[in-house]
């Protein structure tokens, strides 16, 4: 099949990602720089992928200072070869992608806390209250005699919280995008979803207050039970699911989920896009599956569905598809 006029073939798109990544890392040599120039007059993908890291470059030179060299070359966390297919895999998706990509960046890595893809992580606050972090979180703290704020940016997390001497500290509050959670017990798990809150009340009650609700309105949800809320409303309330709670063990529980849904679920937790052919996207999915290993994932499906997977740009872009 011929390639589009805007195709770029995945071998350029990697070296491009290479060359920008030795750029960064320190100027380059003269030697390097004879080589880079006939390394773009190579072939005409090698200098339509050069161009693209320059468009690149035009949107994460807008990021906050000291934000592009972390997103660009990751010393501390990342492997020299994940930034190669990172960046490779932001060429391929092209200009369409970059905002948003930039957009989850920006939140991560000017959060008071955050956690990247796959990591999961358990901090303690100032006031005794612990909190799990999930995949890709973030969150801002704010502590004073008045109250105990945490506005949750993106992600999900788990929250024991602790008791205070009520003239030391003012009550908890979680703020999300749709509105103020307060507990009325001591632990619950909240997720930053797209649209809407979900919460959980795993121990004690929770007060919900939408923040365009009629009438300033709260609402209570039950011990046992979780929510999903709007700006406006409440969405939805039962009966805690497995599938809600199962993060908190590192899993992913399904149970008749379409692929495209537990696709879905598991790109939270995976470095790199996961595609899924439309003809298999209804395909129901039950089961267990680690969130340490995403690899392990795909592999038990391929083992378990008539599902086949398809590795391009080194593993970071997957595609799965009928067998």
């Amino acid at each position: 099949m011929n390639r589009t006029s805007t195709s770029i073939a995945k071998q350029s798109l990697e070296e491009a990602a290479d060359w920008l990544i030795r750029s960064q890392e320190a100027p380059l040599t003269n030697e390097e720089k004879t080589q880079f120039k006939l390394w773009q007059e190579a072939n005409s993908d090698n200098s339509k992928a050069w161009l693209r890291v320059q468009r690149l470059m035009g949107h994460v030179e807008t990021l906050p200072k000291g934000v592009a060299a972390a997103v660009l070359n990751r010393p501390d966390d990342e492997s020299r070869r994940f930034a190669i297919g990172k960046l490779a895999l932001l060429l391929a998706a092209g200009p369409t992608l970059w905002g948003g990509y930039k957009a989850i960046e920006v939140q991560q890595w000017t959060a008071d806390y955050r956690t990247a893809k796959g990591e999961f992580q358990e901090i303690t606050l100032p006031d005794g209250s612990l909190v799990k972090l999930n995949t890709a979180t973030a969150f801002d703290m704010t502590f004073n005699s008045r109250s105990r704020l945490l506005s949750l940016r993106e992600g999900e997390i788990e929250i024991r919280t602790a008791q205070v001497d009520p003239q030391q500290f003012g009550a908890f509050l979680i703020q999300t995008q749709e509105g103020t959670i307060t507990p009325l017990g001591n632990r619950l798990t909240v997720r930053q979803c797209d649209g809407f809150t979900q919460l959980a009340a795993l121990n004690g009650q929770v007060q919900v207050a939408p923040k365009l609700a009629q009438n300033n309105e709260t609402m209570t949800i039950k011990t046992g039970h979780q929510a999903q809320i709007s700006n406006f409303k409440l969405l939805s309330s039962q009966l805690i699911s497995p599938t809600t709670t199962a993060w908190l063990n590192q899993m992913i529980a399904a149970h008749d989920m379409p692929l495209k849904q537990f696709a879905e679920e598991v790109s939270r937790y995976r470095k790199g896009y996961l595609r899924i052919s439309p003809d298999i996207e209804n395909l129901m999915v039950s089961g267990a599956f680690p969130t340490s290993n995403t690899d392990t994932i795909i592999n038990m499906l391929t083992h378990t569905y008539p599902i086949k997977a398809k590795h391009h740009l080194g593993g970071y872009w997957v595609t799965l598809e009928p067998a």
